[in-house]
């Protein structure tokens, strides 16, 4: 009986060497069939995007219009050479004396009205009447990149005009009628300037 059991403990012992082998052997297996049926799966940068149809009732998209650059570069020699100007500090009569003398350059409109801004806040009649041609609509004077705005031109005239410049009251005649036509055409933006005038 005691041969019996010393022959089946080796026989046990293979068994149980042999089950662990197979169990190994199908772990490893099914972990490096998981891991390559990992890599196969296209992912989501992979894969390309699905273009839907575009709707029949619906417009195609417009792209937007790109901004128009403006014509010289922000930092262009004369528009820096009015900050230096204008850091150092001066009085108003030599700021419109000097923007009437820049040369003609392109960005020259835009220096001056630094300058003429300046001293049209300071009081100067000349310097705020000439901002109000900047602005005003009617204007076809140069204004470089100042978009017309006929509410500021109003107030730069009336500025004008309370600093001793009865010149301006002409220019506010023609802003006037030209505010008075835009708004009978429907301008939402004239009727304001009309209800504000004094």
């Amino acid at each position: 009986m005691g041969n019996n059991f010393d022959d089946q403990e080796p026989r046990t012992r293979w068994w149980i060497l042999i089950t662990v082998a197979i169990v190994i052997t199908v772990v490893t297996g099914v972990f490096f069939a998981w891991r390559g049926s990992k890599e196969t799966v296209p992912t989501k940068q992979t894969a390309e995007p699905t273009k839907l149809p575009l709707m029949a009732n619906l417009p195609p998209k417009e792209e937007a219009p790109k901004p128009v650059p403006p014509p010289y570069s922000p930092d262009a020699p004369l528009l820096e050479q009015v900050r230096k100007v204008m850091r150092k500090g001066i009085d108003p009569q030599a700021a419109v004396e000097l923007a009437k003398s820049l040369p003609q350059k392109p960005e020259r409109a835009d220096a001056a009205f630094i300058l003429l801004e300046y001293a049209g806040e300071a009081g100067h009649a000349e310097a705020a009447l000439i901002v109000a041609r900047y602005f005003d609509p009617t204007s076809t004077d140069d204004s470089g990149t100042i978009i017309k705005d006929p509410a500021a031109a109003y107030e730069w005239y009336q500025l004008a005009l309370s600093a001793g410049l009865p010149e301006a009251q002409n220019h506010l005649s023609e802003l006037r009628q030209w505010v008075q036509k835009e708004a009978a055409r429907g301008s939402r933006e004239a009727r304001e300037v009309i209800a504000n005038w004094q």
